[in-house]
């Protein structure tokens, strides 16, 4: 990058607004230490619809459209970010940006219409409002029960310490493919039961869930699918012992989590 163009590093205070629903700016944010709040208004109130942890990146819609802002962005803690303007990621996409943006414009769109419809939904559903800090957080761990998944595993139990914690198939492209974003990479082989971007396991408001994140074959959790083609894309998850899989019944990866 150029003279000028390098990201500059921010500071937010506990209770500090980093990004404002209905504002319109072209910034975007990579977090590198603390937890931001994402949240929305609701005709009940505002609701919280995510919280961010260290190298997640928020506020990308900015980057390439001119629309208001779909939620505000608040640091739970506090908070140092990177901060990257949209000529500066003009610049960093060179000469490729008149083949990506378009591609990004419309996925982006897509999330717009999701983050709305999650909005709505959680709306009906009445989650709790903002402001109810949840205590510690319950050790979760996630072992194999299948041969494939315990070799994924090293043959432990892995403790997950970040959420959303995404699973999805390891490609020989992962390194430079800005549309795969995994925490666990699965080896996955053809037919596929394991999709690039498959699902996650989050936490909010004091719950565990599972979100489908749009695969092929969709995730059973606990015996019930989701997504796949199923209308719904998220499951909670109950304290003890937790059964996944992802994709088929007779997929090779199946996976217990443990509240």
């Amino acid at each position: 990058m150029g003279e000028g163009k390098k990201m500059r590093e921010l500071r937010f205070r506990s209770g500090e607004i980093i990004i404002k629903e209905g504002e319109i700016n072209d910034t975007a944010y990579i977090l590198k230490s603390g937890i931001v709040e994402v949240r929305k208004k609701t005709r009940k109130g505002e609701v919280k619809l995510a919280e961010l942890q260290a190298e997640s990146i928020f506020g990308e819609m900015g980057l390439i459209e001119d629309s208001p802002r779909t939620a505000s962005v608040v640091a739970k803690t506090e908070v140092v970010v990177d901060e990257i303007k949209r000529e500066d990621f003009a610049e960093i996409l060179e000469e490729k940006a008149k083949f990506v943006i378009p591609i990004m414009k419309t996925l982006l769109e897509r999330l717009r219409q999701t983050n709305e419809l999650v909005a709505q939904l959680e709306d009906r559903l009445r989650i709790e409002h903002v402001g109810k800090i949840p205590g510690d957080i319950p050790e979760i761990h996630i072992e194999g029960i299948t041969d494939e998944s315990k070799k994924v595993l090293l043959n432990k139990k892995m403790k997950i310490k970040k959420f959303p914690f995404k699973i999805g198939r390891e490609t020989t492209q992962k390194s430079h493919d800005i549309f795969i974003d995994n925490d666990l990479y699965l080896p996955d082989s053809p037919p596929f039961n394991v999709s690039r971007n498959h699902m996650s396991i989050n936490y909010l408001n004091g719950k565990f869930y599972v979100l489908d994140r749009g695969s092929s074959l969709g995730t059973i959790v606990n015996g019930t699918k989701i997504g796949g083609g199923v209308s719904s894309f998220k499951a909670n998850l109950k304290k003890g012992e937790n059964i996944i899989i992802l994709g088929s019944e007779t997929s090779p990866f199946k996976f217990k989590i443990i509240i």
